[in-house]
């Protein structure tokens, strides 16, 4: 929900005298009633509707009436528009039962099938498939705000914090007996998975020099569940200068304590993004499945730290016995950027620090186009990798979003590249072209009543063959996934039942794949 704040903010921006109504699961109300911008709150109960069709028999029956309300409803309030930012079947299903002819997102056709109708929720699908995870460097927040159109926006994710909280969370600091001097560091952490939870002894360390070295206060938050981990690390640190609120906080309390703080020190999780809308720097550690150009701190001037190695980022599905990426953060390079960021927003490392191998450390920043981006302030990149995530970044602002961005090659020396510099790619840019080729042939016979039948069956039979050979170039060659992913998607969310139609809808997906492989080849080098 924080990262939905950009797009509820740009749709006042851009519509000041719109209402904007949030509809999410119950357990998720609490945080909706903290987001500005938001009109109404309306909450749906699945766990009710989960619980009722266990039951079975009767159960079905309340289940489908509790259903049949909510419908209702949300079609009396006659809105104008609905965006779907969730991209489960059910909530397309249930969006599309409303009859909101306007909608972004995901949607449902007609039979009740789930349909991906905006290329930029198309690119979240694609980006997201673990293959091409690497190769993204679009913060899902921006995605997420492109597929609803949104121009406007604040550099930032939102949140209020009221008064009360804030005086609650200043009762609860003069009960533990806080101390009043140094700066003060919250620390989450716990993670929601094991692999993506850095070691407690490592926060240990990291803590102990913040303390002694940097006269630093710690704070450590977390959920009931995570208390053994927070508990270990208390008492194994300066008791005077180390307090836990695990189990002591809601979430507008957490807020206001985030709020108060000068640095988070966290993984990738919920409070790092309530630290961001809150005002509040954070450093973050991208460990496992976790990756930061994805799910990075939307707001300037965090730090975002990247493990080099092979599996990462991983398969947020699948466990991993080794997690290896631990091991390339260490607590004393975490407490060095701590001390660093606490005294000022820096672009810059001092070179001891830039020369860290084995981790990248990113800044945060948004780009002139007011998208968020990741500088690396190291020495160690893959620099093929970026020249593969820069290259995909400026064809898909180009191609999708309508930013006339000249290719690196242009800006230095005012040369283009042939598509066929690059591996695979010109194969994939002749299987755009000879899709054209097929889809005008198909077009020819649909419209010829005397075309022989086992004629048209054989088009579609070379065109099932090309699709597969390009999914299969795009296995084949890694760095051409998210292009051949992009296609597959287009493809499979073609809607109609008209011959005519749908032979002109899979030509313009054919021309799409051979106008991006053109963009692609000018942006690398």
């Amino acid at each position: 929900m924080l990262q939905a704040t950009p797009t509820i903010a740009g749709m006042k921006m851009e519509n000041p005298e719109c209402k904007i109504t949030v509809l999410v699961e119950k357990q998720f109300e609490a945080i909706c009633h903290t987001i500005p911008n938001v009109d109404e709150v309306l909450s749906i109960d699945l766990g009710m509707t989960v619980r009722s069709l266990a039951r079975e028999k009767e159960g079905l029956l309340d289940a489908y009436e509790y259903l049949s309300e909510v419908v209702e409803d949300l079609r009396e309030r006659n809105f104008d528009y609905t965006l779907n930012m969730s991209s489960s079947a059910y909530t397309a299903l249930l969006l599309s039962l409303l009859g909101i002819e306007r909608r972004g997102g995901w949607a449902a056709d007609p039979e009740g099938y789930r349909v991906i109708e905006s290329e930029w929720a198309q690119l979240f699908a694609t980006s997201v498939f673990h293959q091409n995870r690497q190769y993204n460097s679009l913060n899902l927040v921006d995605v997420f705000r492109c597929s609803a159109d949104v121009e406007k926006h604040p550099n930032s994710l939102l949140i209020n914090i009221g008064e009360e909280p804030k005086a609650r969370a200043h009762a609860l600091l003069k009960e533990m007996n806080f101390p009043d001097d140094g700066p003060l560091v919250m620390v989450q952490a716990g993670a929601s998975q094991a692999k993506r939870q850095w070691a407690p002894e490592k926060f240990i360390q990291c803590i102990e020099k913040l303390t002694r070295e940097q006269n630093c206060r710690v704070i450590l938050s977390g959920t009931k569940k995570e208390q053994p981990i927070v508990d270990s690390i208390v008492q194994r640190s300066d008791r005077s200068r180390v307090f836990s609120v695990v189990g002591k906080t809601g979430i507008p309390e957490l807020g206001a304590l985030l709020e108060m703080s000068d640095l988070l020190i966290t993984g990738d999780t919920g409070p790092m993004h309530m630290s961001v809308a809150a005002g509040t720097p954070v450093i973050s550690l991208f460990l496992a499945s976790a990756f930061g150009f994805e799910t990075g701190p939307y707001a300037e001037g965090s730090i975002v730290l990247q493990p080099v190695i092979g599996c990462g980022p991983c398969n947020p599905n699948k466990a991993c016995s080794r997690p290896e990426c631990h091991d390339q953060i260490s607590p004393e390079l975490i407490a060095e950027l701590a001390a660093l960021r606490l005294r000022s927003d820096f672009t810059e490392l001092p070179p001891a620090l830039a020369a860290t191998t084995g981790v990248v450390i990113y800044r945060t920043y948004f780009d002139e186009n007011g998208f968020y981006d990741l500088k690396a302030l190291n020495a160690e990149q893959n620099a093929d990798m970026e020249r593969y995530r820069d290259a995909y970044r400026r064809m898909w602002l180009d191609d999708l979003g309508g930013f006339e961005l000249s290719s690196p090659a242009e800006k230095k020396h005012g040369l283009t590249v042939l598509t066929g510099e690059v591996d695979g790619l010109r194969e994939v840019e002749k299987a755009a072209q000879e899709g054209q080729r097929l889809i005008q042939q198909l077009q020819r016979l649909i419209q010829d009543r005397t075309a022989s039948p086992q004629l048209l069956g054989e088009t579609g039979d070379d065109l099932t063959e090309l699709d597969r050979n390009i999914e299969q170039l795009g296995f084949h060659h890694p760095h051409l996934g998210p292009l051949t992913r992009m296609f597959i998607f287009g493809k499979e969310n073609i809607s109609g039942t008209d011959a005519t139609g749908l032979a002109s809808q899979m030509l313009g997906i054919y021309q799409a794949l051979e106008r991006r492989s053109g963009k692609l080849g000018q942006q690398l080098l």
